[in-house]
C-alpha cells in the first residue's frame, strides 16, 4: 500500500483516499483496527506527521475514531448521505467539473461513461 500515487495529491490526501477505497472494496469493515501512526508511516514510508494529517482528517469526516490508548478504528456508518455535510461539498466539487467538462465539449454519453466505470471499479477493484 506504498505511496507511489501519481495524482499529483498531497500524500496526506493520497492516505485519506486509499483508506476510503479499502472501506468501499470491503477490504477495511467497521471496526477494523488501523496501523498506528508510527506504524502506518513505516508501512507507507511516509513522515508520520504526514500520517496523523490523514488520521485527522478522516477523524474529522468521522471514517474513523480513536480510542485513546486502544487505536484507531473504522468507524460504522451512520448516517444517511444526502444529509452529509461532506456530501453537499462533494457535490459542489462534482458541478463545478462539470462545468469544465462542459466547456471542453466533452459529450453527456462519455462523461456518463466515465463515471460508471469509475464508480463500479472502485466498487469492485
Amino acid at each position: 500500500m506504498q505511496m507511489k500515487d501519481q495524482s499529483g495529491l498531497p500524500y496526506y490526501e493520497q492516505l485519506v483516499l486509499r483508506v476510503k477505497q479499502q472501506i468501499v472494496q470491503g477490504i477495511l469493515q467497521p471496526g477494523d483496527r488501523l496501523p498506528s501512526v508510527r506504524d502506518m508511516a513505516r508501512q507507507e514510508q511516509l513522515n508520520p506527521n504526514t500520517v496523523s494529517k490523514a488520521y485527522k482528517q478522516l477523524e474529522s469526516q468521522q471514517v474513523i475514531t480513536t480510542v485513546h490508548g486502544k487505536g484507531t478504528y473504522v468507524r460504522e456508518a451512520t448516517e444517511q448521505p444526502g444529509d452529509s455535510a461532506q456530501v453537499v461539498a462533494t457535490k459542489k466539487q462534482l458541478l463545478t467539473l462539470l462545468t469544465e467538462i462542459r466547456y471542453l465539449g466533452v459529450p453527456l454519453e462519455e462523461v456518463v461513461t466515465w463515471i460508471k466505470a469509475a464508480y463500479e471499479g472502485e466498487k469492485n477493484q
